[in-house]
């Protein structure tokens, strides 16, 4: 249950109504890079004996962020020398690498796995079911260590490419999907191959499908994911999807079974989870600029290639219409205006109302929150407090108006105040590069990848107290490493809330057992952190410390 208590923890109180500023906001034409969405730049590699592997180069990927304003590389690992066999360990530590490469960088990645970069009589395709499950198994400590980086997966593994098509396995429907009657068995056999890479990666990241028609069979069922079920943790709210043809022929070159279903069903399964690719051919009645634009905002496209197809890219360049598909890529959020109080007693909860638009082509798809920011003018000392509203729900024009309780901390004085929306990821959290920016003009804050709502608010002295009583509390162990315990009377009858070490919430789950709570700690880096505790009269915290 979300909360707006927050870091420390402070009592409710009613807001009083205090005078208000109403702060208006300049939109911003500039291009710059954001997290996890734009054109991403293509990279592979091979693991045959006479090439070997191609690591990633950290010069090329900083210069991709600092000089291209791109946050988002493709990564293609070919396992083309393990059709039978298992990945070996050298195999597995480049990819570690690679991924401490794109971190290093301040980028994400959207990864497939295959076994061939080609199709043809004397072309061996992909590996057994077996073999593939088996390489997933071997994958996924990889996965785990690196979700932080990782935007999204493609399902891959099956045939050529990893695109689902071209197949050498009779069980997933032999030569051709679309040319081959596939049977239940065979969509069996592929859902298969799908769950295995849900469950490989964890439940914070999208798998997606090269066709829709395929996760429609598989899951059985033609109807859109629903507003009520998205960003859950079911596997068709975890499935998105991409097109390795977009706009290359009236189907997207069989993208496509039935343009008239699928057209609306993608409409709106694309509001909630990933969709982007890359065109693969000029089609000049679908490749043009209006075109294309009008089906990149329709299906919410979030990424497409730059590297492919060169010519379809030239093509928008030429057309006057690549600067604006390069900047609504994804989400692009203008703050219009803010209405802010002008000061607040230390009792009194902080008011604010905050009116975005977002003219992008989608949302954020993976999870994010959204602080508001108070930074101390004399002292500098800055206190995060978490919003209710989710960013992935901000589609187009959105007002949030929230009451928020001040963290305890906050001493009387004079705060700047931002709006912050860091990763997720406590081990990117604190990383301007992966916070999204503003498109507006003189808010951005490159230092610390806050957004500057140009307002100050007076912090007053405390009009009463309310007492605020201690818990008997024992947390252990001490440090924790993959798990923090939580031993304490009537543990059901609170909620609970863990913050880092400036504020921001962590998401972690959780089991009660009588009157003991565990909590995961896997996902959290070294450091110190706060538990708060509430039951609606006592209002109580804890510090403690995580190390792996």
């Amino acid at each position: 249950m979300r909360k707006v208590f927050t870091f420390f923890g402070a009592l409710l109180f009613i807001y009083g109504g205090a005078q208000t500023t109403t702060v208006t906001y300049t939109a911003s034409s500039a291009n710059f890079p954001n997290p996890e969405r734009g054109f991403y730049k293509y990279s592979d590699t091979e693991s045959s004996s006479s090439n070997g592997y191609n690591l990633l180069n950290q010069s090329s990927l900083t210069n991709y962020r600092v000089n291209q304003n791109i946050t988002l590389v493709f990564r293609y690992f070919y396992l083309n020398d393990f059709v039978n066999s298992s990945i070996p360990q050298s195999y597995l530590d480049n990819m570690q690498t690679d991924f401490n490469r794109i971190r290093n960088a301040g980028l994400k990645s959207v990864i497939r796995f295959a076994y061939s970069d080609d199709y043809g009589d004397d072309v061996v395709l992909d590996a057994t079911k077996a073999r593939m499950l088996e390489h997933i198994n071997q994958i996924k400590p990889i996965l785990i260590a690196n979700t932080d980086v990782i935007a999204v997966m493609q399902a891959g593994f099956i045939g050529a490419w990893g695109e689902w098509y071209y197949t050498d396995q009779a069980e997933f429907g032999g030569w051709g999907y679309n040319e081959t009657s596939l049977t239940a068995a065979n969509y069996a056999h592929r859902k298969n191959i799908t769950d295995a890479i849900l469950n490989a990666l964890p439940n914070t990241r999208a798998v997606q499908i090269r066709y829709p028609k395929m996760k429609q069979q598989m899951y059985n069922t033609t109807a859109p994911l629903p507003p009520s079920q998205a960003y859950t943790n079911t596997s068709l709210a975890r499935i998105g999807h991409h097109n390795d043809c977009f706009l290359s022929s009236n189907t997207d070159v069989g993208t496509y079974s039935n343009v008239n279903t699928e057209y609306p069903y993608l409409d709106q399964e694309t509001q909630f989870v990933p969709m982007g690719g890359e065109t693969c051919a000029v089609f000049e009645s679908r490749t043009n600029c209006t075109t294309a634009q009008f089906e990149m905002e329709k299906f919410h496209w979030s990424y497409l290639n730059l590297d492919y197809h060169p010519s379809v890219i030239n093509g928008w360049q030429t057309g006057d219409c690549y600067q604006e598909i390069q900047k609504n890529l994804g989400y692009r959020f203008v703050l219009t205006s803010a209405v802010l109080p002008q000061s607040i007693s230390l009792d009194n909860q902080l008011s604010v109302t905050l009116n975005i638009n977002n003219v992008g082509y989608a949302a954020p798809f993976n999870e994010r929150y959204a602080y508001i920011v108070l930074k101390n003018l004399v002292t500098n000392d800055v206190f995060s407090i978490m919003l209710d509203s989710d960013p992935r729900n901000w589609q187009d024009e959105v007002t949030i108006t929230e009451n928020l309780t001040l963290p305890d901390g906050v001493i009387p004085g004079n705060y700047d105040m931002f709006l912050h929306l860091p990763d997720a990821y406590a081990s990117l959290a604190n990383r301007p590069e992966y916070a999204i920016r503003f498109a507006n003009n003189n808010v951005w804050e490159s230092s610390t990848g806050y957004n500057r709502l140009n307002h100050k608010i007076e912090v007053t002295e405390t009009l009463g107290i309310a007492d605020n009583n201690r818990l008997k509390v024992v947390l252990h162990p001490v440090p924790a490493d993959n798990e923090l315990i939580v031993e304490m009377d009537a543990a059901s009858e609170y909620s609970y809330a863990i913050y880092n070490s400036v504020g921001q919430q962590m998401k972690l789950n959780s089991t009660q057992n009588g009157n003991k709570v565990s909590f995961d700690t896997q996902v959290l880096s070294n450091g110190v952190y706060f538990i708060q505790f509430n039951n609606g009269e006592i209002n109580d915290s804890r510090r403690f410390i995580v190390k792996h």
